[in-house]
């Protein structure tokens, strides 16, 4: 069950801070946006996401699978499997 914690507005914004967290943790440049995010795809699925960050970090997600996990698990724990910006701001 996702930990429901709405800390932005909308999906977008709390995509950015997700991102932000991941940046922060990881090193990550951060080069993608929520909104990025949810125009190339509704719902926004955990995996698409992870692909969509470690492309974004110049990595292959199928060379990484301890970092797909890692922020895999991260989505998951704030939104669940996927999410779209109605149920998030619903």
């Amino acid at each position: 069950m996702p930990v429901k914690q709405q800390r932005a507005a909308t999906l977008a914004e709390d995509l950015d801070l997700l991102l932000d967290e991941l940046c922060a943790k990881w090193q990550y440049r951060n080069e993608l946006t929520g909104a990025e995010l949810i125009a190339k795809k509704s719902p926004v699925t955990a995996l698409d996401f992870t692909r969509a960050v470690l492309v974004a970090e110049g990595l292959k997600p199928d060379n990484e699978p301890n970092l797909v996990r890692q922020v895999k698990r991260k989505f998951v724990q704030r939104y669940g499997l996927q999410i779209t910006s109605e149920a998030y701001e619903g």
